[in-house]
């Protein structure tokens, strides 16, 4: 919800009523022209049409991830070329790695990394796939429009408008502003740390994959194994994550096998059946 809280605030500071009945929730929030935040929130307007747009950042993320995202803004894609089965072949690794961490903990068990290798040369495989076209200029764009989203809701004005929980201990400034956001819209509970936990995991789990030569390594189960133990605490973080975010525990397989669904499904599904407005 970091775009959707910086969406809320760009139409309200233009005077601009959320669409439907009832008061505007940030009917409140008046930034005077002396605060340094209005001229900041001016030119991150006047920028707009330089921005990424979200089906531009959709498309991409179906082509390198498989990932699709849900909402009203977001049409029925018909994506080039999908990764559909990176989700699959991303959470088989992970069960993998649970599963290896529970042998490499017993000192009775030789834990095996051959299944770590073939899946880790799976997933590297279909990572190298997605990597063309606008893979060298929109995520290095994307990283540099979300810090600027981050650093724009982390000035200290917005304490005044958006009511924080101050016992709440976050690692990040911008992060409590995105969570009071959320409450005052009626969006999803879930702390926003859990997200930011799965770009940050995520993102180190598969730089480590995406540029490491795994296709090209044969019958050295020894590399896999220590892989899994160098990113055991990323793993296992990620892991926690995505069960407190969407319910799904990537550690225990269900009767059909690893979960393969993307998880915007999971997020909607938990969404309608909350109440929380998308």
């Amino acid at each position: 919800m970091l775009a959707q809280t910086m969406n809320a605030i760009a139409r309200r500071f233009q005077n601009i009523r959320v669409p439907g009945p009832g008061r505007d929730p940030l009917a409140n929030l008046e930034i005077s022209g002396l605060f340094p935040l209005s001229n900041l929130l001016w030119g991150y307007i006047q920028d707009e049409q330089h921005r990424l747009s979200i089906v531009r950042r959709s498309f991409e993320y179906d082509h390198q991830y498989g990932i699709s995202l849900q909402g009203k803004a977001i049409p029925p894609l018909r994506s080039a070329d999908s990764r559909s089965k990176f989700i699959e072949a991303y959470h088989h690794l992970l069960h993998l790695c649970s599963s290896f961490f529970r042998q490499d903990d017993d000192t009775t068990v030789r834990a095996d990394g051959f299944p770590l290798l073939n899946a880790l040369r799976e997933v590297h495989i279909l990572l190298s796939q997605g990597a063309h076209n606008q893979f060298g200029d929109l995520p290095s764009t994307a990283r540099q429009e979300m810090l600027e989203q981050q650093w724009i809701l982390s000035r200290p004005e917005f304490s005044q408008f958006l009511p924080t929980r101050l016992s709440v201990g976050y690692p990040e400034n911008w992060m409590d502003r995105v969570d009071a956001m959320k409450s005052l819209q009626g969006w999803d509970d879930t702390s926003v740390t859990h997200f930011n936990n799965l770009a940050v995991y995520g993102e180190r789990i598969l730089l480590t994959i995406r540029y490491g030569a795994w296709s090209l390594v044969n019958q050295q189960p020894a590399n896999a194994a220590n892989w899994a133990r160098s990113w055991r605490s990323e793993i296992q973080g990620y892991i926690h994550s995505y069960r407190a975010v969407t319910g799904v525990d990537l550690s225990s397989p269900n009767s059909h096998g690893v979960d393969s669904t993307p998880p915007s499904i999971h997020l909607a599904n938990r969404y309608r059946s909350s109440g929380a407005r998308m």
